[in-house]
C-alpha cells in the first residue's frame, strides 16, 4: 500500500506500507517531494516504491556516518556492480583503512582535506598491512584512492552528498613499468624445455605466448572456445578464486570478449588434448564436476585449474631449468612485443589482447612502439644513400 499526503505548496510526503508491527500499527517509509500537482506526486510515489520493493532505496539521513553507510554501499552496489575481485579488494581497504579513521563520521561532514589526509597519511613508512618494512607503493595508494573514491560516488549517485569529495583529490601518479619480455632465443629456449612436459603445460604456455591472454582468461577456456576451422578462439569469460566461495566465472576484463587466431600448430596440440581430456571424462563418469563445462585446463574430474596455481608452476618452471624468470602475465606482454616487433598495426594487437582502448595499448606499449619506428625509418637509410650517389 502506498498513498501521498499534500504537505503545502507544491510539497507532498510520499508514504509506503513496508509492514505491520506486532500490534498491526503500519510500518511506514517515508520520502518528502516537491511536485507540481498530486499527478506529479503520485508518478514520484510509483517510482519510490519500485526502489523500496527492489531494495534500491536507501533513506537519506543527514546523521548518516560511513559505517553505516558502508553497509548500503556493499550490498546496493558493490557485489552488483564490481567484479569479485574488485569488491573484495575494496572492501579489505575500507574495513583495514577507511572506517578505522573516518567511518564515525558524517557523510555530509567529509570534506576534500580528509581525502588529503588520507592520501598523504598512506605515504608515510609503517602502512603496510602484511608487516614488512617500506612505505606503500604508488599503485597501492592510488589503489586505496579508488576505493573511497567509489565508496563516495555511491553516496553522491543517491544524493545524500552533493559533491565527491575524493573527485578533488589526485592520488600519486603511477608509473608504467617496462616489463621484461623474453627475445626470440629465449622463446626457443623455452619452447625446447616444454617438451619435456605434459601436453597441458605445453598447451597452456603456447596460449600465453600466441594470443596474449590473461590468467584467468586461460584458466576458463572451453572446448566450444575453440574455432578449429577458421584457427581461432573465442575468449569470452574468466575465472577467479572468492575468498569463502572458491573458483568463479566472470565476465573479462573490461566485459570485452574477442577473438584471436592462433597458429595451427598450436591448433593440433588442441586437438590431441581434446581427446585426452574426453578419455578422462569417459573413466570418471558420474563423478565429474561442472557437468555444464568442458574447461581446457582442469583435472581429471573437470573442476578446472586454479588461475593462482597457473603463476606458481610457471616460476617452479622457470627455476628448475635455470631461465631468466618473468612474470606469468609477462608471457603477454612478450606476445605483444613480438607482433609489435614485426610490424603489426597497433590497433590489430590492441583488439588481440582485449584493452577497451588503443590508448591503453599505446600507454603500456608505447616504448615499444617507438624503438620499432625508429628502426623501421632505418631502412630508408639505404634508399636514400644510393638516391645521393646518383
Amino acid at each position: 500500500m502506498a498513498y501521498i499526503e499534500k504537505r503545502g505548496k507544491s510539497s507532498f510526503r510520499l508514504n509506503v506500507v513496508i509492514g505491520y508491527d506486532k500490534k498491526g500499527k503500519a510500518l511506514l517509509e517515508r520520502k518528502n517531494v516537491k511536485a507540481k500537482n498530486a499527478t506529479e506526486a503520485k508518478k514520484l510515489l510509483t517510482l519510490f516504491e519500485a526502489e523500496i520493493l527492489n531494495g534500491k532505496y536507501v533513506k537519506v539521513d543527514d546523521r548518516m556516518t560511513l559505517d553505516l553507510f558502508f553497509d548500503e554501499w556493499l550490498e546496493k552496489h558493490a557485489k552488483e556492480n564490481l567484479t569479485p575481485d574488485t569488491c573484495q579488494n575494496y572492501v579489505n581497504i575500507i574495513r583495514k583503512r577507511i572506517l578505522p579513521v573516518y567511518g564515525h563520521m558524517k557523510l555530509k561532514d567529509i570534506k576534500p582535506i580528509h581525502i588529503v589526509n588520507f592520501v598523504d597519511d598512506l605515504k608515510k613508512n609503517g602502512k603496510r598491512l602484511d608487516g614488512k618494512e617500506g612505505s606503500l607503493s604508488a599503485s597501492s595508494i592510488a589503489n586505496c584512492h579508488r576505493a573511497f573514491n567509489n565508496l563516495l560516488s555511491f553516496a553522491v549517485k543517491l544524493e545524500l552528498i552533493k559533491d565527491n569529495p575524493a573527485k578533488a583529490v589526485k592520488p600519486p601518479k603511477v608509473k608504467i613499468k617496462k616489463s621484461d619480455v623474453y627475445s626470440k632465443e629465449e622463446i626457443e629456449v623455452l619452447i625446447s624445455n616444454l617438451e619435456k612436459y605434459p601436453l597441458r603445460w605445453q598447451v597452456l604456455i603456447m596460449l600465453a605466448l600466441t594470443a596474449g591472454a590473461r590468467e584467468g582468461e586461460i584458466a576458463a577456456l572451453e572446448f566450444k572456445h575453440i574455432d578449429f576451422e577458421k584457427c581461432r578462439i573465442q575468449i569470452e569469460q574468466s575465472l577467479t578464486e572468492v575468498t569463502g566461495k572458491g573458483i568463479k566465472l566472470k565476465q573479462t576484463k573490461n566485459e570485452r570478449w574477442r577473438y584471436v587466431s592462433v597458429p595451427s600448430s598450436l591448433l593440433t596440440m588442441l586437438k590431441r588434448l581434446k581427446v585426452q581430456r574426453s578419455q578422462e571424462q569417459m573413466i570418471v563418469g558420474d563423478m565429474r564436476e561442472w557437468t555444464s563445462h568442458f574447461f581446457i585446463f582442469a583435472n581429471e574430474f573437470g573442476k578446472p585449474i586454479r588461475p593462482d596455481s597457473i603463476s606458481q608452476w610457471w616460476k617452479r618452471f622457470t627455476t628448475r631449468h635455470k631461465m631468466k624468470h618473468i612474470r606469468f602475465h609477462e608471457l603477454r606482454h612478450t606476445s605483444a612485443t613480438l607482433l609489435i616487433n614485426e610490424g603489426v598495426h597497433a590497433k590489430v594487437i590492441s583488439e588481440r589482447l582485449g584493452h577497451a582502448d588503443i590508448s591503453t595499448t599505446m600507454n603500456i606499449y608505447g616504448h615499444v612502439l617507438t624503438e620499432a619506428d625508429q628502426t623501421a625509418a632505418q631502412h630508408f637509410d639505404s634508399l636514400f644513400r644510393k638516391t645521393g650517389e646518383k
